[in-house]
């Protein structure tokens, strides 16, 4: 035989025995061609390097399944695309678990399986149910006035920003001559939110440039799992090649934030024995009362909790909001149609409040809408089986994990007939009220965002009060785009200044 024919068909023999080797279970959904190590990741990237989860809703369009198999390098995974399969992963509690071992949760975490965001087990159900307990006191998840008062407060501030224009050298960084720089003007606004949700106190605007470098730090972090991050799950040891496949960058990023936390953490501790009502202080309270036991309340797992609760806020509402108000701009309609329903429901002599909600049913459609039409984190986090069990009739093996493909479900022409337009209506009953919502943008179910409640609060005051206030318009050779984005553990907007105007004095 020729040295070409051996050198042609050595490799399909390898791949042959490569496949008898790898074969998957029976009983799975159909799979995503791959390759011998990579697995179907390469398929992913040629489709769309950028956002590979568009390749995914190709794929399962093409093998005509609403859930397919995934391999990233040998892991095997499961994605589920549509409404049915991804409701019944995010409701089936066999689906709670997560990678909790993989190198990155841990290499983040002190090396531990710490915080509440990336573990599972009976620790992140005793640590998330004490977090949400306290937190809900001083107005996380629950209606509390004195904390509701303290977020217009932050509101009206905001405003009179964008109005006034900046009052230090810091501040020109982000407004200047009628326009601000998104997301950065809107990082003091959400910082100090949840700051006071979890330490009880605020920064004052003098101190806000310290907010936006936590802020900052968040962003990092979530724009680090990019396609060249995000294969830094499948592949441990490219950890090992400097920043090329980000792992430096998302480290440094994680850092910052623990530091951020650590130094008015240690603050707090040295400035008082009296312990307040924020979920530092009683976290603080529960670590003393149990210095003297094995316990999980640790000093480490408070910063990890801090971390895992408040980067998602710190990056994810800005971000959120962001895109909302582009969609808005590129859809002057819908604009108008907001503004006209604030004007006559609310008026001009006060700000929109929560209250307001229930009779600005086009308002919260618009945000809906927003919500779908720019998925934030299109695979979700990733789930994992803790046990054997089935989804819509397929095996689904111990420890195999499963992805929700919101991108897929959002963007469903079954579902929604036209999404690749922007349409709050489609929110809407015939009588002009709220229907149903068919997303899932915060999850569902055992772990749905711990924190739901409160973006919603917060899209809905910032967005509202915005729109009431001002008019937007675009600024020359800036990324406004509805397509200038950056991907990453959510797909954030681009930094881009914005004109903003005053509707009325």
């Amino acid at each position: 035989m020729s040295p070409f024919l051996i050198a042609l068909f050595l490799p399909i023999i390898g791949y042959i025995i490569y496949d008898l080797i790898t074969s998957t279970p029976l009983n799975v959904p159909p799979c995503i061609p791959r390759l011998p190590v990579i697995g179907s990741y390469w398929h992913l990237l040629w489709y769309n390097y950028t956002f590979p989860f568009k390749a995914v809703q190709y794929y399962a369009n093409k093998l005509q399944s609403a859930i397919v198999t995934c391999y990233f390098g040998g892991l095997m995974t499961f994605i589920a695309n549509d409404y049915n399969s991804i409701k019944e992963v995010l409701s089936k509690e066999e689906f709670d678990g997560r990678l909790a071992n993989g190198h990155l949760f841990l290499d983040r975490a002190f090396g531990e399986q710490l915080g509440i965001f990336f573990i599972d087990g009976p620790v992140w159900k005793e640590q998330r149910r004490f977090a949400l307990r306290h937190m809900r006191d001083v107005g996380f998840g629950r209606r509390q006035e004195k904390f509701e008062a303290s977020m217009m407060e932050e509101i009206s501030l905001l405003i009179n920003m964008l109005k006034e224009g900046p009052i230090n050298d810091k501040e020109k960084a982000y407004l200047k001559n009628g326009m601000a720089r998104f997301p950065d003007v809107l990082y003091p606004y959400v910082a100090n939110n949840i700051w006071c949700i979890m330490f009880g106190e605020r920064f004052d605007r003098s101190e806000h440039h310290k907010l936006k470098y936590f802020c900052e730090s968040a962003i990092e972090f979530q724009r680090s799992g990019d396609t060249s991050g995000g294969a830094l799950s499948t592949f441990w040891f490219l950890k090992y090649f400097g920043n090329m496949f980000k792992y430096k960058a998302m480290m440094k990023s994680n850092l910052q934030l623990i530091n951020f936390i650590k130094e008015h953490l240690d603050n707090r501790k040295c400035s008082s024995d009296d312990y307040g009502t924020g979920l530092v202080d009683q976290y603080l309270k529960e670590i003393d009362k149990n210095k003297n036991l094995k316990s999980n309340f640790t000093e480490k797992q408070l910063v990890m909790t801090l971390v895992d609760i408040m980067f998602p806020a710190l990056s994810a509402i800005p971000s959120t909001v962001v895109h909302a108000i582009k969609a808005i701009m590129h859809h002057p309609r819908v604009l108008k149609n907001v503004q006209e329903e604030i004007d006559t429901v609310v008026g001009t002599g006060r700000l929109v409040t929560w209250d307001d909600r229930k009779s600005l049913p086009y308002m919260e459609a618009t945000i809906r809408e927003s919500l779908r039409y720019e998925t934030l984190t299109p695979f979700s986090i990733f789930h994992k089986a803790l046990k054997p069990t089935t989804l819509c009739g397929y095996n689904v093996p111990k420890d195999t994990p499963v992805i929700t493909n919101l991108a897929a479900l959002h963007n469903d022409v079954n579902l929604w007939g036209d999404p690749e337009n922007f349409r709050p209506e489609r929110f809407l009953k015939a009588d002009g009220q709220l229907g149903k919502d068919f997303t899932f943008p915060f999850g569902f179910g055992h772990r749905i965002c711990l924190g739901e409640t409160f973006a919603r609060y917060n899209l809905f005051e910032l967005v509202a009060s915005l729109i009431q206030n001002f008019n937007f318009s675009f600024v020359e050779n800036e990324p406004t785009g509805l397509n200038d984005k950056l991907p990453g553990l959510i797909t954030s907007p681009k930094e881009t200044w914005i004109r903003v105007e005053p509707r009325y004095t």
